[in-house]
């Protein structure tokens, strides 16, 4: 190769690397930019469910609050109980974080308060000037009030901060009386916020509408105001831009994200720049707009950066690598064209061809991972609305009359809750399959536990169970969650497979130091098109189902070092499940 060349092929190098590096910066920033958005955005999410929870922790108080005004109106104390110390309202108490139950009788001047055993509390002045007020405004009859955040100062709840949800009545003669529920507000805001994680470190903080803390990682920040105690902790730090975030946009009731500067996180010191997503709780929007909490999620930036930080490190390399390979490429082109010219171009070409061809293929498998992690974290947020929906229906369900209409459709909502939370639970155990508790136990017992389960679904498809279980079967050592879990799926699907009827066996034994269970139906049997596809994911001849449920078992069956499997004809199908048997009791090794 001539100098001149060589000249050349430098300068191609010199201008092919500051090339690549410029994309690279550039593609760092951009990549940098979009996780900090997508990382505040899932932020934001967190911090809108959160206040959502908080809302509806409300909201649950008011209907058992005007589930409760109809006793009010409907009956009268006796030899000093009070009438609505009824068992039906107890778990109010114990589950709702109420402190305290008032009741202002018609022509009462206070309310008398009563803890969860129905005794009067000793010191009871819960109400504020205000919540009194309520109880003699006539054109608030029949509404619930709920008060701004106090401090009680004396009685058996003095220096808890409180909140007090009026609802004044009025009986047939005019008299007015009501109900207050005195509401723990420190105990429902770490109910909903306290244990939540952003990321690796991040944490939620909860303020009232006077900025105070009702929830923080730090314990001695709650009960204090969120500017002031920071100051107090560190006065050399500049806490403008979080004054302005508090005071113009968090109290101001908007829902957005930004960031601001602190002197510590967690165990951490020193200047740390944080991203903070939040979002307002409204507690009484009609009446009192101003009445708001907030909930704010906040995380340090270089952990957020570190979720990338890998992943550039590894791209550089990549890029680094490439970019030489492809240099010696070119100057391999450059030497070997004055003598083979074609020859050699269509080599160095069949190398970039498969260089690309490796890089696609670790692209793809990085997205594929990303997306296996996505649905986790999805399944994870979505059971959490659905438990909570699927509670609510069922508490409001009890409190209705069971022929009428509105409890059908809150049992349909609960069906429906239970579907869906099944569904997760499939996805959750394909994708973090978790390692069995293996322990010796009577299997027998498992696969009774697990047909008395399914007791009343056979009986309502008319099918008549036969059992064959040996009684002289060894301690089995098995997860019994995780076996009961492949039973069920075994027994529902076999259940599916006879909807006019049936018969079902089920059998266990004992044979070569090996323990099986067999599940026998008499349907249709397994379409031979599927037949050899039955154990991979997502393989399902029904339309509304995962097709995750018999891969999760032979999953959980290789993890207890057994097996299953299956013979099928038109006239039913038997699935085998195999396990190794414990030793016998009585025997010793080496005897």
């Amino acid at each position: 190769m001539s100098r001149k060349h060589s000249i050349i092929a430098c300068l191609v190098f010199v201008i092919l690397t500051l090339a690549i590096a410029g994309m690279g910066y550039r593609a760092k920033n951009d990549i940098e930019n979009v996780v900090t958005d997508q990382f505040n955005h899932q932020q934001l999410l967190l911090a809108q469910k959160i206040a959502d929870d908080i809302t509806g922790h409300f909201a649950f108080l008011r209907t058992c609050l005007e589930g409760l005004s109809l006793l009010w109106r409907g009956e009268t104390a006796t030899d000093g109980t009070p009438w609505l110390a009824i068992p039906a309202f107890y778990n109010i108490f114990a589950e709702w974080n109420v402190a305290a139950l008032g009741v202002l009788r018609p022509g009462r001047a206070e309310p008398v308060f009563y803890d969860a055993s129905g005794a009067p509390m000793p010191g009871g002045e819960f109400c504020t000037p205000a919540c009194l007020q309520a109880f003699t405004d006539r054109p608030r009859m029949g509404r619930i009030a709920i008060s701004r955040v106090f401090v009680q100062e004396k009685g058996p709840l003095a220096g808890r901060r409180l909140v007090a949800m009026t609802m004044p009545l009025a009986d047939e003669a005019g008299n007015v009386g009501g109900l207050v529920l005195v509401v723990d507000a420190l105990a429902v805001a770490a109910r909903y916020a306290h244990n939540i994680r952003s990321g690796q470190t991040g944490y939620a903080w909860v303020i009232d509408d006077q900025g105070v803390f009702l929830d923080h990682n730090e314990a001695d920040f709650i009960g204090r105001e969120s500017l002031a105690v920071r100051r107090e902790r560190d006065p050399n730090i500049d806490w403008s831009r979080l004054a302005w975030l508090i005071k113009d946009r968090i109290m101001a009731g908007e829902r957005g994200m930004d960031w601001y500067v602190s002197g510590w996180h967690r165990g951490r010191l020193g200047e740390i720049k944080k991203f903070v997503a939040f979002c307002p709780v409204p507690l009484d929007a009609g009446d009192d707009p101003g009445n708001r909490w907030a909930v704010a999620l906040a995380a340090p930036e270089d952990e957020v950066q570190g979720l990338i930080g890998w992943l550039m490190v590894r791209e550089w390399l990549i890029v680094g690598l490439f970019e030489l390979v492809v240099f010696a490429g070119f100057v391999t082109a450059m030497h070997f064209a004055l003598r083979w010219s074609k020859a050699l171009e269509t080599e160095v070409d069949k190398t970039a061809r498969e260089l690309l061809g490796a890089q696609e293929k670790l692209i793809r498998a990085e997205r594929f991972a990303a997306i296996g992690e996505a649905a986790a974290r999805l399944s994870h947020e979505i059971k959490n609305p659905l438990m909570l929906m699927g509670g609510f229906a069922s508490q409001v369900r009890r409190h209705l009359p069971p022929e009428g209409t509105d409890a059908g459709k809150l049992g349909i909502i609960e069906d429906e809750a239970k579907r869906l939370e099944s569904l997760l639970n499939e996805v959750r155990d394909f994708t973090r399959p978790q390692p069995p508790r293996i322990e010796p136990r009577d299997l027998n017992e498992t696969v009774g536990e697990s047909l008395a389960l399914m007791a009343e679904a056979f009986k309502a498809r008319g099918i008549v169970v036969e059992k064959r279980l040996d009684p002289d079967l060894p301690p089995v050592p098995h997860d019994e969650a995780r076996i009961k879990q492949v039973l069920l799926n075994l027994l529902k699907n076999a259940a599916e497979a006879m909807d006019s009827g049936g018969r079902l066996s089920v059998a266990t034994a004992l044979a070569d130091g090996r323990v099986t269970v067999a599940v026998a139906d008499t349907g249709g049997g397994i379409p031979e098109a599927v037949r050899a596809r039955v154990f991979d994911p997502f393989c399902t001849t029904k339309e509304s189902g995962t097709g995750l449920g018999l891969a999760v078992c032979q999953r959980i069956v290789e993890d207890h070092h057994g097996d299953i499997r299956f013979v099928t004809s038109p006239a039913g199908t038997t699935f085998t499940l195999e396990l190794p048997a414990g030793r016998p009791e009585g025997k010793k090794e080496g005897r």
